[in-house]
């Protein structure tokens, strides 16, 4: 059975998104997954990167030691780059972290 999981997070619908970061935190911090590696992309970003209550989820997220990888391209292009890096996000272009993730056996699970 798999025990790694990458969480990647896409959708700019703030429900879709607290229950994404909820799964990806218990998961890590549950024990429920070994690995658990965290992605932001596009719509996503925008809404983390202005909606207060997300912003404090990725807060949290980053002093448990959930760090999310947001994808670069899409923070440039939408104007989040640096409240993104000031939450704590590590902001890369990301298609390498995505593969290296699926390479070392973490199960994609999209929200």
């Amino acid at each position: 059975m798999a025990d790694k999981i990458a969480v990647i997070l896409t959708s700019r619908d703030p429900v879709a998104l607290e229950m994404g970061f909820l799964y990806a935190r218990n998961a890590r911090k549950e024990g429920w997954m070994r690995d658990v590696r965290l992605f932001l992309f596009g719509s996503s970003e925008i809404a983390v990167a202005t909606e207060p209550a997300l912003r404090e989820m990725v807060e949290t997220s980053v002093a448990e030691g959930l760090v999310p990888r947001a994808c670069k391209f899409c923070a440039d292009k939408y104007g989040v780059t640096e409240p993104l890096e000031g939450l704590g996000c590590v902001v890369e272009y990301v298609g390498q972290s995505l593969s290296d993730a699926l390479h070392d056996g973490c199960l994609p699970m999209t929200w």
